[in-house]
């Protein structure tokens, strides 16, 4: 029980982390559209992930809940940064106002600086949407708003006007929306993402975008693998109706240099097994199988170079220009459950550092 929980955990908090991470600029024009003009963009947002272990209300472990800290700089000149607070909770929760007005307060008083507390509510309690937490006593009074969006009762219109425009995080935002609608639905969570997929290229979203939302929507929008495969089916009929791709550059040159490597070298072990046997038919299975082997490897290290995409891509987003210093490791590395681990690092880690050090730990043994 203990290990489906942890596991559960995982898959709630890594989309929701990956999509701020990636997307958080958009995230901000789309929510706040006043802070998103005050700050400064050509300086990196830093996340601080040491900093939010530090004001966090002591009672959080365990709570299905994504909390991320990010400082940035604004453009009129003062010297003071605004830390962004950002949930998605998708639990109800009493004491959630109070919780808010622990980070704000905790923030305010060890990181001397002002929060601007936004909450994203994942849940399904339509009657449930808490803006505000208050106390009143005799001669004192506290009234806190914070800034709420409900994602079931979001302007769908509205989100799609945006997505329309190329913000991507209103784009993902209908993807968590449609995850919460169509959980007991397949057939209506394949169209989704049929529909989705076609509204990326039909808005016109950048590669590098367009790789990161899909990645992001089959991880949101699972299906079932037949599902997928139908899905894949569409896909294909769309890229010859389009005569576009699906993939990033970056992705398709790395799935096509492993599928073609993978072919060639699984087809001559082949040949030479079915040589060896001296008989028509061993040549003829050996093939077979050197051929069949060979495609599987390609996909796999058409995974393994996507992977390693998606990591420096995170790294990138969360520490600019330093994290080509982690190329180089990231390179070393080449199985799909290890890059995969380390991609969760890349959205945790408190800084490059840290990363890197995390990282280090998954090299192969030197001979």
């Amino acid at each position: 029980m203990r290990r489906r929980r942890a596991t559960e955990r995982m898959d709630y908090d890594s989309p929701w982390k990956e999509f701020i991470t990636v997307f958080f600029r958009d995230l901000i024009r789309l929510l706040l559209p006043e802070l998103h003009r005050m700050i400064d963009w050509s300086r990196e947002p830093q996340f601080l992930d040491t900093e939010l272990r530090r004001i966090s209300p002591r009672s959080e472990t365990g709570r299905l809940h994504v909390d991320r800290l990010v400082r940035v700089w604004l453009t009129n000149g003062a010297t003071y940064c605004i830390h962004i607070l950002i949930e998605a909770q998708s639990q109800f929760v009493v004491d959630l106002g109070k919780r808010v007005f622990t980070y704000f307060a905790r923030g305010w008083l060890e990181l001397n600086t002002d929060i601007v507390c936004i909450v994203i509510l994942a849940d399904k309690n339509p009657n449930w949407e808490p803006r505000r937490y208050t106390r009143d006593l005799p001669g004192t009074r506290l009234d806190f708003e914070y800034h709420t969006v409900k994602l079931l009762k979001a302007d769908v219109a509205q989100l799609e006007a945006q997505a329309k425009e190329r913000n991507a995080a209103a784009l993902m935002l209908l993807a968590f929306r449609q995850a919460m609608e169509t959980e007991q639905d397949v057939d209506a969570r394949l169209d989704a993402r049929k529909l989705l997929t076609r509204l990326l290229w039909e808005y016109g979203y950048n590669e590098d975008d367009r790789a990161q939302i899909l990645r992001l929507m089959e991880w949101v929008l699972m299906l079932p693998e037949t599902y997928e495969q139908q899905l894949e089916e569409f896909i294909e009929q769309y890229k010859r109706e389009r005569g576009t791709t699906f993939i990033s550059r970056i992705e398709r040159r790395a799935i096509e240099r492993g599928l073609l490597q993978g072919i060639e070298q699984g087809t001559q072990q082949g040949i030479q097994q079915g040589i060896q046997q001296g008989i028509q038919q061993g040549i003829q299975q050996g093939i077979q199988q050197g051929i069949q082997q060979g495609i599987q490897q390609g996909i796999q290290q058409g995974r393994v170079e996507s992977l390693k995409w998606a990591i420096v891509r995170v790294l990138t987003s969360r520490f600019g220009e330093a994290a080509e210093r982690a190329r180089a490791l990231v390179e070393q590395l080449s199985t799909p459950e290890t890059l995969e681990l380390l991609h969760d690092v890349a959205l945790s880690a408190s800084d490059l550092e840290a990363f890197i050090e995390q990282a280090r730990a998954y090299l192969p043994p030197q001979s």
